[in-house]
């Protein structure tokens, strides 16, 4: 008895004989099912995207706590991919200007003899050394642009999760190196720029500038 008023609420027809009542019901268990395994589908589909993103979380989020414990003469600004692809941290301080792309690769980097890099003795999907140094260009630029001063940017490609061969030169002007070289890498001199402090506060302002970011918020003095 139920089951037929709730048949007749979802098909308004005329009366239906036990065996029509029978295959409307098959028919509507069959829907669900259909829309049940499309929803568990799409779950999991959302699911794999978040455990993607979560993954490349895990490397910026390692680069950024090497780089709080940089001197309090540096600047570092984070989470600018958005506002410039290929690049997660900005560093200015009395060495240079550092952009960082982090790279969340799992295995040994190489060079490749031509400018780009090897994964595990394979070539990349993309050519990643080419797209973090169009990123480094297109800030420094900009930067000079708002500063009217051509500063010099460094443009390095870090590996919290990986084993780096490629010498420093062996893919040009980006240099390669894993996350527990960062601090010294930025704090030598042998790279330096040496920018004074008027430099350093005028980069910072520029900077937040083209990321749109508020000073008090984005930037670690």
């Amino acid at each position: 008895g139920h089951l037929g008023y709730s048949l007749n609420g979802l098909f308004p027809m005329p009366r239906l004989s036990l065996v029509g009542a029978v295959l409307v019901f098959a028919i509507v268990v069959a829907l669900m099912s259909v829309i049940s395994n499309w929803s568990l589908k799409r779950i999991d589909a959302i699911d794999r995207e978040r455990m993607k993103w979560r993954k490349g979380a895990v490397g910026e989020h390692l680069v950024a706590e090497v780089l709080r414990t940089l001197p309090n003469e540096f600047v570092v600004v984070n989470d600018v991919t958005k506002r410039f692809s290929n690049i997660d941290h900005i560093v200015i301080g009395p060495t240079g200007v550092y952009v960082i792309d982090t790279k969340n690769w799992k295995g040994t980097v190489a060079a490749n003899g031509s400018g780009e890099l090897l994964l595990n003795r394979k070539p990349t999907e993309k050519p990643s050394v080419k797209a973090t140094l169009m990123a480094t260009m297109d800030f420094q630029n900009k930067l000079k642009a708002l500063t009217e001063k051509d500063y010099f940017v460094r443009g390095l490609m870090v590996f919290p999760l990986a084993y780096v061969e490629a010498n420093f030169g062996s893919i040009g002007h980006i240099h390669c190196l894993r996350d527990e070289r960062l601090l010294d890498y930025i704090q030598n001199q042998t790279f330096s720029a040496k920018l004074n402090a008027d430099d350093i506060a005028r980069i910072k302002r520029a900077t937040l500038q083209l990321a749109n970011m508020d000073e008090t918020f984005s930037a670690r003095k």
